[in-house]
């Protein structure tokens, strides 16, 4: 990678971080006015907010690595990082697609909801962000087509965690009001038998893309 375009990549990492703390403290401390919000760590249960929160820790972690290269104190960024930069990317490029297709659609509060306070920066600002910087600046030859896998990695745990909710708050078996809160298994819970490999191939599909993307003019 050329040193300007490690500039590049370092100032946007930076700005990213920026951005995710802002996003986390706004929600954390703003009454919860519309769908798919909450207060303090009842924010975290969002994919969302999880989503986000991951891609800051990439970014912190890769501006760390690229100041240090930039400051002639080691030669290259880890290799890891780029990958930990590809599962982030994949994770909040999710979380605004489908926003976008998905839930503005379902929610109560409307659908531009889902682009107000805090979901502004999480829903579209930090996911643009993120993808900008992964395929224009984060440019790298190092990111084997097996990588793409780590990107299941999130969606896996936040699946089980999902599905454990929603299972253990279920009455004559009907998910508690409060457990489904993305509507994902509004059909019962047999949706997960649809829901789940969906979302595996998605996930999938968005991660090929972003690689591509980034090796293209590697």
């Amino acid at each position: 990678m050329m040193k300007p375009d490690l500039k590049k990549a370092f100032i946007t990492n930076i700005l990213i971080v920026l951005l995710v703390t802002a996003g986390v403290v706004w929600m954390m401390t703003t009454p919860a006015l519309y769908d798919l919000t909450a207060t303090k760590l009842g924010a975290l249960k969002f994919f969302t907010v999880d989503s986000n929160i991951l891609a800051g820790v990439a970014s912190l972690l890769m501006a760390i690595s690229q100041y240090r290269v930039l400051k002639g104190k080691k030669e290259r960024v880890e290799p890891w990082l780029y990958t930990f930069k590809l599962v982030a990317a994949v994770g909040v490029a999710i979380t605004m697609l489908v926003t976008v297709f998905y839930l503005g659609f379902v929610v109560s509060t409307g659908y531009f909801s889902m682009f107000r306070g805090s979901n502004f920066l999480f829903h579209l600002i930090i996911p643009v962000a993120c993808i900008v910087d992964f395929i224009f600046f984060e440019k790298t030859d190092c990111i084997a087509f097996k990588c793409n896998f780590f990107s299941f990695v999130p969606l896996v745990l936040y699946g089980i965690y999902y599905a454990a909710a929603a299972l253990t708050h279920m009455e004559n078996g009907v998910i508690q009001k409060g457990y489904d809160w993305y509507r994902f298994l509004q059909f019962g819970v047999k949706s997960m038998i649809i829901v789940y490999p969906f979302f595996m191939a998605f996930t999938f599909l968005v991660s090929f893309v972003l690689w591509k993307l980034n090796r293209k003019k590697a």
